[in-house]
C-alpha cells in the first residue's frame, strides 16, 4: 500500500513538472479568506475611582459609551478587508486616578489583552504619560481631556498621539482678547502645580502680560488642596479686576465656595476645568450664581444640529447633561476613530494612524483635521454661563453672545 501511494505522489509531481515545461499551469491554490473578529475591542484605562473619577464620569466615560452604543445600533464599523460591519466593545480598567497605574494598564491592554485600539485616560498628566507607550506600540490614540504645550511641541516624538481638545495657546489668546475688550487692567492668577496648571500658567500668563494686562501676582497651590482661603484672601486684598485660575474641578468648586464665603467678587472670574460642568451651574455656584462666570472650552448644543442631537441622546441615555468643555471632543474622538478605520479599510493600527494623520472627519465639533497631530478647529475657546447655557464669547465669527461684565456678585452663602 505504501509503494502504491509513493507511486501516485511521484507520478503527480512528474505530471506537474511536465505541464510547466510545456507552458501549462499548475492548479491555483484557493485563497484563504480572512476571518473577521466578532468585535472590535477598544481598551480604556481611566479614573473610575479617586479624585479624577467625577470628572471622568462626566466628560469621557459617558461620551465613549454613547458613541459605542450609536455605532452598534448602526450595525458596527464597516471594515473593508472583511467586507462587513463589526460591533465595538470597550474594555475598561480603573486607573484609580494614578498616572503610573494608567501607564501600566494601557500597556496591559495593548500587550496582554491585545485590544484593537485605545481610548485615553482623563487629564493632562495621564495623557502625557501614556503618549510614549501608545507610540512605542504604534497604537493611535485621540486625547480629548489634555491641554499640553510641551506634549504638542514634542508631537513628532509621539506620532501615535493626537490632540482633539483645544490647547492652552489658543485658549490663552482668546482669554486675553476678551479681557482687553472688557477693559481689564489687573489680574491675579492662581494655578495648581499639576501638569495642567503649570503648563497653562507658563503659556497664558505671559500672554496676559504681552497684552498689556498687569499680573499683580501669580501663585501655585498643590493638587488636592482642601483650603484655598488664604490664597483667595491675598487675591482679594490686591483688588484685581479679574481672578484667573488654572485649576481642576475639585479646586474650581472649592475656590468658588470660599470666594462666596469671604465675599470676594472680582468683576471677572475665569477658571479652566469645572466651570463648564452642569453641576457647577446647578449646585456648586448655587442656583443662578454661575451667571457671568467664565471658563475653558467650549461647545454647546447651540453649535449645530449634530451637537444638539448628541446632547439630547446623552441626556436620554444618562439622565444628565454633558459638560460644555470636553464631552463633545470625547464623542468626536470616537467618530474620528470610526471614520479612520473605514478609510483605512483595516484594523491595522498603523494604517488607521496614517488615516487619522491625513484625513478630514465630520464630527459633532464640525470638520476636524489634524496639523502636526493636533486638531486645528474647535467651536470656542472661552465660555460664559448666561441664562443657563455656557455660551461662546470668543471675539470673532463663532461668538454666540457678548460677555457679561462685570460678573454679578455672588449671593450670600
Amino acid at each position: 500500500m505504501n509503494i502504491k501511494r509513493q507511486f501516485i505522489k511521484s507520478f503527480t509531481l512528474v505530471l506537474l513538472l511536465a505541464l510547466v515545461a510545456c507552458g501549462g499551469t499548475a492548479p491555483a491554490t484557493k485563497a484563504i479568506a480572512k476571518v473577521a473578529p466578532d468585535k472590535i475591542i477598544i481598551g480604556n484605562a481611566i479614573a473610575l475611582s479617586g479624585p479624577n473619577a467625577p470628572a471622568a464620569a462626566l466628560s469621557q466615560v459617558p461620551s465613549y459609551d454613547l458613541w459605542a452604543a450609536d455605532v452598534n445600533a448602526a450595525g458596527g464599523i464597516y471594515v473593508k478587508e472583511f467586507d462587513k460591519k463589526i460591533p465595538v466593545e470597550i474594555k475598561r480598567y480603573d486607573d484609580t486616578s494614578d498616572v503610573g497605574t494608567s501607564v501600566q494598564l494601557v500597556e496591559k491592554l495593548i500587550v496582554e489583552d491585545k485590544v484593537n485600539f485605545i481610548l485615553p485616560p482623563w487629564g493632562t498628566a495621564a495623557n502625557f504619560a501614556i503618549a510614549p507607550v501608545v507610540s512605542e506600540h504604534k497604537m493611535p490614540t485621540l486625547g480629548c481631556t489634555v491641554s499640553s504645550q510641551q506634549l504638542r511641541a514634542d508631537a513628532a516624538k509621539y506620532p501615535s498621539f493626537f490632540g482633539v481638545l483645544n490647547q492652552a495657546a489658543e485658549q490663552g489668546a482668546a482669554l486675553v482678547a476678551v479681557a482687553k475688550e472688557l477693559g481689564i487692567k489687573t489680574v491675579v492668577v492662581i494655578h495648581n502645580t499639576d501638569l495642567h496648571g503649570l503648563e497653562f500658567d507658563s503659556v497664558v500668563a505671559p500672554q496676559l502680560t504681552a497684552g498689556g494686562i498687569n499680573v499683580l501676582s501669580d501663585k501655585g497651590y498643590p493638587p488636592g488642596a482642601t483650603d484655598l482661603s488664604q490664597l483667595l484672601r491675598e487675591a482679594q486684598a490686591a483688588k484685581p479686576d479679574a481672578l484667573i485660575a488654572f485649576s481642576y474641578p475639585p479646586e474650581t468648586f472649592l475656590m468658588t465656595g470660599q470666594m462666596r464665603e469671604i465675599g470676594f467678587n472680582p468683576k471677572m472670574f475665569y477658571a479652566t476645568v469645572g466651570i463648564a460642568f452642569p453641576v457647577y451651574r446647578d449646585a456648586i455656584a448655587a442656583k443662578g450664581a454661575a451667571e457671568g462666570v467664565m471658563g475653558a472650552g467650549t461647545w454647546n448644543p447651540l453649535v449645530s444640529a449634530d451637537a444638539k442631537a448628541y446632547f439630547d441622546r446623552h441626556v436620554a441615555m444618562f439622565k444628565q447633561e454633558p459638560d460644555r468643555w470636553a464631552s463633545a471632543a470625547c464623542y468626536a474622538s470616537g467618530q474620528i476613530l470610526q471614520q479612520a478605520i473605514e478609510a483605512a479599510g483595516t484594523l491595522d493600527p498603523a494604517a488607521v494612524q496614517t488615516a487619522i494623520s491625513t484625513g478630514e472627519f465630520k464630527t459633532i465639533l464640525g470638520t476636524v483635521k489634524f496639523k502636526d497631530q493636533y486638531n486645528t478647529t474647535y467651536p470656542g475657546n472661552i465660555g460664559q454661563w448666561q441664562n443657563g447655557e455656557f455660551v461662546i464669547i470668543d471675539p470673532g465669527a463663532n461668538r454666540q453672545a457678548k460677555p457679561i461684565y462685570p460678573k454679578p456678585n455672588w449671593p450670600a452663602p
